[in-house]
């Protein structure tokens, strides 16, 4: 029969009871933020049976095509069966992660409990995170994800190097979007303060794992390609498995890691010339508008600090029509670092990059980056910054107005750069009071 994604599947009269909770509760931003980490949760939670799902339905269309036809696949059911081993630990390793959920319940006045037995449903976009986030663990975290962090964190590492020879713990460096920390990590091994901010729960309940639970390399065992069905050379690319973390992720000097969870905008408005020195990697592009974000990367620097930025300009929300989307070439992004008193001091175009690339694969998507230094000459011209910038309230009936008709794809171009961070909900930014303090082992609140 026909895939369903929707997991767990709903009777039609729980579906107006869910838009009644829904209703009840538009107003109040902290059970809206709560009804949405909840959300999440349920995801990781209904990771294998979403993959049972699917599996299943790939076993039933080749039982159903001529008997002889099957013969010439004898290893099929053997290879189905590894599929499902695969899938199981895969949700061992999610459990490791739920096992951290209290450390986002942030609301002393919400019963989480309750939330979470809220029969909403699963959106299928958020089970395509999960396993996106099985494939960051990889580019993060593993040795396989090695020759991946060279090209991206590589070339921010050096200038880093070159830019601050001497560092230090006083000198703070902010990586925005930071994913699964890795880079934030690196930048604190150096030997600077670094702290990591991140929007997506996805990303934040994983990179806590790692971070604060994992007290030595390689303890943990996944299976990221397994999800992946087409362009495959042979079954033991889709069952390869891959263990992390390849360092030790409690090494680090006293003090020189912190995290915050949370909107980059909404978080750091206020925190005039106190960073030494920003470094974006595969972010830029996360901006309904990249002008606002070029202007509150100057405001944050110290005059003399440096914006080191790696990365591609997908546009994340390129094609989502109750969205606001600039979308600027770096030609046109120039001036206006310029008029924000980035003096462009490194630029190189086009350096080769994958994101999460399965190195099996028969196809490859490949990014051809920008790598820049700005450095910050005076002060950020002021003026007001933008709010968040929905086109409407969620809920509201969209008016497109003069915005052509909706894509139905939904902003589907971006689906190559499988990482969280590239789909995080747009609608939940008011993630302030996060969690800070993520050194090593130990959590603290902002």
């Amino acid at each position: 029969g026909a895939m369903t994604t929707r997991i767990p599947v709903l009777e039609p009269r729980r579906r107006g009871l869910e838009r009644d909770v829904d209703r009840k509760y538009e107003a109040d931003e902290e059970m809206q933020e709560a009804m949405h980490y909840c959300d999440i949760l349920k995801a990781y939670a209904h990771y294998a049976t979403h993959c049972f799902q699917i599996f299943n339905k790939l076993e039933d269309d080749f039982y159903r095509i001529p008997k002889l036809q099957q013969s010439l696949v004898p290893m099929f059911d053997k290879k189905m069966k590894a599929i499902r081993a695969c899938v199981g630990a895969n949700q061992t390793f999610i459990r490791n992660i739920l096992d951290q959920r209290a450390a986002f319940m942030n609301s002393d006045r919400i019963n989480y409990d309750w939330v979470y037995r809220q029969n909403r449903r699963i959106k299928p976009g958020d089970m395509d995170k999960v396993k996106s986030t099985l494939k960051q663990c990889v580019r993060d975290w593993s040795a396989e994800g090695k020759d991946e962090r060279k090209q991206c964190y590589g070339p921010i590492l050096q200038e880093l190097e070159k830019l601050f020879p001497n560092p230090s713990t006083k000198t703070k460096v902010l990586v925005p979007g930071s994913g699964l920390a890795r880079l934030v990590w690196e930048v604190a091994s150096m030997g600077f303060h670094a702290q990591g901010n991140e929007f997506s729960y996805f990303m934040l309940l994983c990179s806590y794992t790692i971070l604060n639970c994992t007290k030595k390399p390689n303890v943990h065992r996944i299976f990221p390609f397994v999800h992946i069905t087409r362009n495959i050379h042979s079954p033991k690319h889709q069952l390869a498995s891959v263990r992390f973390p390849d360092v030790n992720p409690v090494n680090l000097p006293k003090d020189s890691l912190s995290m915050v969870a949370g909107d980059f905008q909404e978080i750091y408005q206020d925190q005039v010339e106190e960073w030494d020195c920003v470094a974006s990697c595969f972010f830029l592009d996360t901006a309904n508008n990249v002008i606002e974000y070029v202007r509150l990367i100057s405001s944050l620097l110290k005059i003399g600090g440096y914006w080191i930025n790696f990365g591609p300009l997908l546009y994340h929300y390129s094609g989502m029509y109750d969205e606001i989307s600039i979308e600027l070439s770096w030609e046109e992004i120039k001036p206006c670092l310029k008029h924000y008193n980035l003096e462009l001091i490194r630029e190189e175009i086009r350096k080769p990059a994958t994101y999460c690339m399965d190195p099996n694969s028969m196809m490859k998507t490949e990014y051809r980056c920008l790598s820049f230094t700005c450095r910050k000459t005076a002060k950020t011209p002021k003026e007001s910054p933008n709010p968040r910038y929905r086109r409407s309230k969620p809920g509201d009936p969209v008016n497109p107005g003069n915005t052509g008709s909706a894509p139905a794809t939904g902003g589907q171009q971006n689906s190559n750069k499988s990482g969280p961070s590239r789909s995080g909900s747009s609608t939940h930014g008011k993630r302030k009071n996060g969690q800070d303090g993520r050194g090593p082992g130990k959590l603290a609140n902002s």
